[in-house]
C-alpha cells in the first residue's frame, strides 16, 4: 500500500521545538506579546518563525528588523540541536524510501539531518516550506513532495508531531502517524492529533517503529 516514508524534521527526527519555544518565548515577550511557554506549545508548534514574529504588536516592533530578528532566533535554536531519543537507529531500520518535509529552511533542514547522521538515509530528498507558496498547515509542501517523487499522495506515509504538520498532510491525502516523543508535548496533544486526522499515534521511537512494520508488511 504505501511506497515512501515521509519525516517531519523539528519535533520527530530532531528535539528542537522545546528549544525554539524557549527561544521564541523570550523574544515575544520581550516585544510586546505576553504568552507563556505552554501556550507557545499548544498555539504555536509546527508554525514557522517569520509567521510568529510578524504577528507580534506593531507598536513595538516598527522599529526592529523582524528579519534579522528572526534569523537570529533561527541561529540560537539551531545551536541547540539534539536528536528526538531513538529516532536516528529507527529510521536507519525502517524499510522503503524516505524523505523530510518540513516547514523550516532548507538550510535548517539540511544541518539538523546532518546533526543526527541520517544523510545517507534520505539522499537529498528534503522538502522545506520555502518551496511552495503557503507553509503548513497548508498542504502545499506535501503536495510538491509527492509531486516531485512521482507518487500519489495515498502511497505516502507521514510521521507529524504538530497540529499544522497533521493538517497539512491529512489535506494532501496521505496517511499520518501522529508522533508524541519528543519533549515539547504538553497533555492532550495526542487527542488533538487524532481529532484533526491521524490516524495513529506514537508516544516513542519503539511504538513508532512497530506502526510502521505493521503498515508496510
Amino acid at each position: 500500500m504505501f511506497e515512501h516514508l515521509i519525516f517531519d524534521c523539528d519535533g520527530v527526527l530532531v528535539d528542537t521545538e522545546i528549544v525554539a519555544a524557549e527561544v521564541v518565548c523570550k523574544v515575544m515577550n520581550k516585544y510586546g506579546d505576553d504568552i507563556s511557554l505552554d501556550d507557545y506549545l499548544t498555539n504555536c508548534t509546527g508554525k514557522q518563525i517569520s509567521v510568529i514574529l510578524n504577528s507580534l504588536p506593531e507598536q513595538y516592533t516598527k522599529d526592529v528588523d523582524l528579519h534579522q530578528l528572526m534569523i537570529n532566533c533561527e541561529e540560537e535554536i539551531y545551536e541547540q540541536l539534539r536528536p528526538v531519543v531513538g529516532m536516528p537507529d529507527m529510521v536507519h531500520e525502517l524499510p522503503l524510501p524516505k524523505s523530510v518535509v518540513s516547514n523550516s529552511a532548507l538550510w535548517q533542514v539540511k544541518k539538523a539531518i546532518a546533526h543526527v547522521q541520517l544523510e545517507d538515509v534520505f539522499e537529498g530528498r528534503y522538502f522545506s516550506a520555502q518551496m511552495v507558496k503557503h507553509p503548513k498547515p497548508a498542504p502545499d509542501v506535501y503536495l510538491h513532495a509527492s509531486k516531485t517523487l512521482d507518487l500519489s499522495p495515498e502511497k505516502c506515509l507521514v510521521v507529524e508531531d504538530s497540529k499544522a504538520g497533521v493538517t497539512a498532510a491529512v489535506a494532501a491525502g496521505m496517511h499520518v502517524i501522529g508522533f508524541v516523543g519528543a519533549s515539547h508535548i504538553l497533555p492532550g496533544h495526542a487527542e488533538a492529533l487524532l481529532e484533526i486526522g491521524a490516524k495513529s499515534i506514537a508516544s516513542n521511537y519503539k511504538e513508532l517503529q512497530q506502526i510502521i512494520t505493521d503498515l508496510v508488511k
